[in-house]
């Protein structure tokens, strides 16, 4: 087995990842088989958009993607960052890191692709006006368009209408650049720095009043007031998403409901109902000679046939291409599927001589995508797998890990020269052995490196996140092409071996794996991370001037090394502050061990807004930073990182109660605040609200959304009520 080693720029490290990080059912087996097969002579293309993670049209993107084999993809304008959060404290930046994970989730079950632009969701607005005061009408015009340039798509879909009947401010701006971007997308004057013009053939309104998951849709079955005429006497074209599919085995609204309950930060789980769906897209604009009526893809590059609109000396090529794949699809028996390897195998390699031969740019670029689907095809039809194992899941800059590349044959074919490429970041060291280049029925081979994290290793972490952010704009670093919706793959892979004079391709990024004996097998991608990580708490105090000015607070460092090490823990405060104990000595003896030391620190009588730092030495280095993992069962986990210092505010207030009864929300971060100002705070739990004496407590405070997940609380919404009544 022949493995080559290539090194690459740390900017790639942020391209978008070619394979999801866990592949659902879906895509594997016959399931995957009849996927890819769908896809193979399929050459349209379709762009949805909307202002947030969650606007989007779920049933719609699989019914294009799964059931059409379109190539799809939804653009959000924000990573939600103002939104909600029902499974956590996590605010702002690091909640748009959930709800873009959540998102991820979703669009691997729908198959879609996913864009974001560098906006941040700063809350709710009430107009396209009062929004454009916070985002930049031509940048985000901007963003729109090197979406469209990269993506290329022969259809737009709009979530929203640019007008006052979208409500969020938010939503009426992604409505408006949408309509925009559709003509400035074409236009080579304008943003000439986002790629080569392209102009869509058709864009398409599909407003949240025609999501058939709406209950307020009247084109919903579930909603009562559902009439025939206002089914079928509306404008535009109905599509039904609730077709079933019955290799899937579900519909595809049943499908993208399972996507959407991925959205667990926004509580936007639902049943996943059996039965027609409908959804209506109304056409808004065109630049091809169609009716308002006609169907989705009519007027578009649709089929590969239709590339010889393109490049006219490819139409028998292109013919013959269309009738080989016919000819797969008829023959393809799924319980045999290695009947079909042959069949599939000629077809790849007529679709490499067509791309040969075409001088057309666009021509290339869909057969470019259309060979990963060849690929994908041959791959399981073959029944060839790969998989990438690394032996720790956090990694520090200078460590040493093991990797093993396994490729199975679980098929009846042999294949010849095996080997693998591993595109390690620039400066980190690959050694690794050799073994045989076949690979025989029912065998499986690895190949195992042992590879050394440069000592120069960024860490890993939202790209978006590496710089504060100006204003409501994220500032990101310089992206090849597109707009990557996370990091990339750490340590892609890429494993081949040839069958008959053609090569079959394999890619996976490598994974940690654990084995839980609750939930058995867990993965994660690897990431680089601090040896050390500092962190502080709280990370904003408050200090009122007239109660007691001492504050406690709490550095926890986090141990990445393998060996143990020692570091001395001090706090950097403003002059005239005092800390005790001054400094502190810790050892921690093994990886992933933690330690949280505790100080106090005495605030002088003066009003301000003041900074703590946080600092660990280790020898002759200081840390200061540190990181926060944001890790949920349904997402990949990310890590957010933040310097380790605390903003103290000391301030001259005064509370007119000295204790409250608290009732918790979720993501609830005021009854340390309360704390804080020198209120004693008793949690009440569901006992307390069903039977407690409740006027012991002078005030009841409820916490955030604490009606959205308290159920006792609705139980006993009375008790309440008669607390306030009788309380003064």
């Amino acid at each position: 087995m022949t493995i080559m080693l290539l090194c690459l720029t740390l900017a790639l490290a942020i391209l978008p990842s070619t394979m999801p990080a866990a592949e659902v059912a879906e895509d594997r087996g016959a399931m995957g088989l009849s996927q890819a097969l769908k896809r193979l002579d399929v050459v349209a293309s379709v762009l949805h958009t909307g202002a947030h993670p969650d606007d989007e049209n779920s049933a719609l993107l699989a019914w294009l993607a799964r059931g059409q084999g379109v190539r799809t993809a939804y653009l959000s304008a924000t990573r939600g960052e103002g939104g909600v959060n029902l499974i956590g404290s996590e605010l702002f930046e690091t909640l748009g890191v959930i709800r873009t994970e959540e998102l991820m989730a979703a669009r691997r079950l729908d198959h879609a692709e996913q864009f974001f632009t560098p906006n941040y969701e700063f809350g709710f607005s009430k107009s396209a006006d009062d929004t454009y005061t916070k985002w930049n009408h031509d940048q985000i015009l901007g963003d729109f368009v090197r979406v469209i340039r990269y993506f290329r798509p022969e259809i737009i879909i709009s979530r929203f209408t640019g007008t006052p009947r979208d409500g969020h401010g938010h939503h009426q701006v992604a409505g408006l650049i949408t309509q925009e971007a559709f003509r400035a997308a074409a236009d080579p004057n304008r943003f000439p720095e986002y790629g080569k013009p392209w102009q869509a053939k058709k864009l398409y309104l599909n407003g949240m009043d025609n999501d058939p998951n709406n209950p307020n849709n009247p084109n919903n079955a579930n909603n009562p007031n559902t009439t025939q005429t206002n089914q079928t006497n509306q404008p535009g074209i109905r599509i039904n998403v609730g077709e079933f599919d019955s290799i899937l085995g579900r519909s595809y609204n049943q499908i993208a409901i399972e996507g959407r309950s991925m959205h667990r930060s926004q509580g936007q789980g639902g049943a996943q109902e059996q039965g027609p769906r409908q959804t209506r897209l109304q056409l808004m604009q065109k630049t091809v000679n169609v009716s308002d009526d006609a169907p989705i893809l009519a007027g578009v590059l649709s089929r590969i046939p239709d590339l010889a609109q393109l490049d006219s000396t490819l139409s028998a090529d292109l013919a013959g291409l269309a009738q080989r794949v016919s000819t797969i699809r008829q023959k393809v028996n799924l319980i045999r599927p290695a009947d079909i390897v042959p069949d599939l195998a000629a077809a790849l390699n007529d679709l490499d001589r067509i791309k040969a031969k075409t001088t057309n740019e666009h021509v290339r670029f869909l057969l470019d995508k259309k060979e990963d689907d060849f690929q994908e095809a041959l791959r399981i039809a073959a029944g060839l797998t790969i998989d990438v194992l690394a032996s720790d899941d956090t990694l520090f800059p200078g460590q040493e890990f093991n990797l093993t590349i396994s490729v199975t044959n679980g098929g009846p074919y042999s294949f010849s020269e095996l080997r693998a490429l591993t595109d390690l970041p620039g400066g980190w060291e690959g050694v690794y052995d050799s073994s045989t280049g076949s690979l025989e029925p029912g065998q499986r081979l690895d190949q195992k490196y042992k590879v050394k994290v440069s000592g120069g290793a960024g860490f890993t972490q939202p790209y978006w996140l590496r710089q504060p952010r100006r204003g409501d704009r994220f500032v990101w670093p310089s992206v090849p092409a597109g707009t990557p919706p996370t990091e990339g793959m750490l340590i892609p892979v890429r494993a081949e071996v040839r069958y008959q004079g053609t090569t079959i391709v394999m890619k996976k990024p490598a994974e940690f794996r654990r084995v839980d004996r609750r939930y058995g097998e867990q993965r994660t991608t690897p990431k680089v991370v601090p040896a050390l990580s500092v962190t502080i708490s709280p990370d904003t105090a408050i200090v009122p001037l007239k109660v007691n000015r001492q504050k406690e607070f709490t550095v926890t460092l986090e141990n990445q090394n393998l060996e143990p090490v020692g570091a001395e823990v001090r706090l950097v405060t403003p002059a005239g502050w005092a800390v005790s104990p001054p400094s502190r000595n810790v050892n921690l003896t093994r990886q992933g061990e933690k330690a949280s030391l505790q100080f106090t620190v005495s605030v002088p009588p003066a009003a301000g807004d003041f900074v703590i730092q946080a600092v660990a030495k280790v020898g002759n280095q200081e840390l200061k930073t540190g990181y926060t993992a944001v890790a949920y069962p349904h997402i990949e986990t990310r890590y957010v990182y933040s310097a380790a210092q605390s903003k103290v505010e000391v301030i001259d207030v005064a509370t007119t109660v000295s204790s409250v009864g608290y009732v918790e929300g979720t993501g609830d971060a005021i009854p340390d605040a309360l704390k804080q100002l020198g209120i004693n705070v008793t949690f009440l739990s569901p006992k307390d609200i069903a039977t407690a004496d409740l006027s012991k407590f002078p005030t009841i405070v409820l916490g955030v959304r604490a009606y959205a997940v308290r159920d006792d609380l609705r139980a006993y919404n009375k008790r309440l009520l008669d607390y306030v009544a009788n309380i003064h």
